[in-house]
């Protein structure tokens, strides 16, 4: 019989992969029901490939026979038949870890309900809430196993320049020892009633206010980008990350580069804006890569569902 004509490989993989595929290219802000959706799909591929890996490997055994044979009463036949599903079950378990590798860590889980939390109070018109997860995870988490992972206390400090907390707050000195700038401070300025009690003293305690001016950054820049006209929120969720790695002006001049460029539409990141930078194409001494590599492997690392937004779906809604 023709595979294509049996409802059992449409059900456990045509319809999944479609359901997935189009998730790939629309909005993602069905929220909770996306997510259980995605998994349920994922799920039923993992069975689609238990039954392909179980028919390769005992491409000699037939479930179908061994059943009719043990109805007809067999006791060998019968086991032969609980044998495979056996094999079958193992296999599914099987693939399905290894589509839910790499779980979220505790510490996240740990602090997902203030996240939760203060994005109601402060941005609860936040799209894509998964994105405030991988950006933590990617500011914070030099491994998901790391003592710093999800931690006030992650830190990045050199003679010039310092990140704090989970957001890597930073600033920063020029040769004189002066201060080149400072984005708490300005960040503080965009809320201050908000953020009256975040410091430099308290930065690496406080998660609350930690999260609390990551939210107030994006939207700020969120508010910024829709007075210029841009609607789409996936499009200015790649745009404010570009910021926050790498300064507004920064992303203004780079819309402009391809405001300049025939075929490049400035309201739009990947494969228009991504692409034009005046940003150094020279690999930084002790990062091996350039600053306008870091900036576009943020977007890449923390906008786009794979590899870090997902992880935090289930947590903090899609």
């Amino acid at each position: 019989m023709n595979p294509l004509k049996r409802w059992r490989w449409w059900a456990v993989l045509a319809l999944p992969v479609a359901v997935i595929a189009l998730n790939s290219f629309g909005p993602d802000g069905w929220r909770d029901p996306l997510v259980k959706l995605i998994w349920l799909s994922w799920t039923a591929i993992c069975v689609a490939l238990a039954h392909s890996a179980r028919k390769a490997l005992f491409d000699y055994a037939h479930g179908r026979e061994a059943w009719l044979k043990a109805i007809q009463h067999p006791i060998g036949a019968g086991l032969a038949f609980l044998g495979l599903c056996f094999l079958a079950g193992v296999l599914v378990l099987a693939f399905t870890g290894f589509a839910r590798a790499q779980p979220v860590p505790a510490a996240a889980q740990a602090l997902a309900p203030l996240v939760t939390q203060e994005i109601a109070q402060h941005w609860p018109q936040a799209p894509r809430r998964s994105y405030v997860g991988a950006l933590i995870e990617k500011e914070s988490c030099i491994s998901l196993e790391h003592r710093t992972c999800w931690s006030t206390a992650a830190r990045l400090k050199t003679s010039r320049e310092e990140g704090a907390g989970l957001g890597q707050i930073t600033r920063a000195w020029g040769a004189s020892g002066a201060l080149r700038f400072d984005a708490l401070a300005e960040t503080v300025g965009m809320d201050p009633r908000a953020l009256q009690e975040l410091t430099w003293d308290n930065v690496y305690t406080r998660a609350d206010l930690g999260v609390r001016a990551i939210l107030v950054k994006l939207r700020d820049c969120h508010r910024r980008f829709q007075q210029l006209g841009i609607d789409d929120d996936m499009a200015r969720l790649a745009f404010c990350d570009a910021a926050y790695n790498g300064g507004l002006g920064g992303v203004q001049q780079e819309r402009q580069l391809c405001a300049l460029t025939a075929g490049c539409d400035p309201a739009q990141w990947f494969g228009h804006v991504e692409n034009h930078s005046n940003k150094s194409r020279a690999k930084w001494q002790g990062y091996g890569a350039s600053a306008f590599d870091i900036n576009r492997a943020h977007v890449r690392a923390t906008v786009l569902l794979e590899p870090r937004r997902w992880r935090y779906a289930q947590w903090l809604g899609v």
